[in-house]
């Protein structure tokens, strides 16, 4: 499930899921080397591309959160459980 320029940009949700199916066929033993190369290619390019896309979501949350662009980020609550979407 290569991606090509003439396709329409991947979803967060495809990218997902070719990373799980890449990782199986990275350990796989029976994985060749040149085939382990390209799989960690592809795979580094969806991380990309996946980074891209999680960055691209928090700024319309926090612009729909705070549509004020002098406005300042707002702050996690201070029972915060150390986990943030953030």
């Amino acid at each position: 499930m290569p991606h090509s320029p003439k396709q329409e940009p991947i979803q967060f949700e495809q990218a997902t899921l070719r990373l799980e199916e890449i990782a199986e066929r990275l350990d796989n033993p029976d994985t060749g080397l040149e085939e382990i190369i390209t799989l960690v290619e592809e795979g580094l390019s969806l991380v990309r591309s996946s980074k891209e896309l999680l960055r691209k979501a928090e700024l319309r949350i926090r612009t729909l959160e705070n549509p004020e662009p002098t406005a300042p980020a707002p702050e996690p609550p201070a029972d915060d459980d150390g986990f943030n979407l953030f």
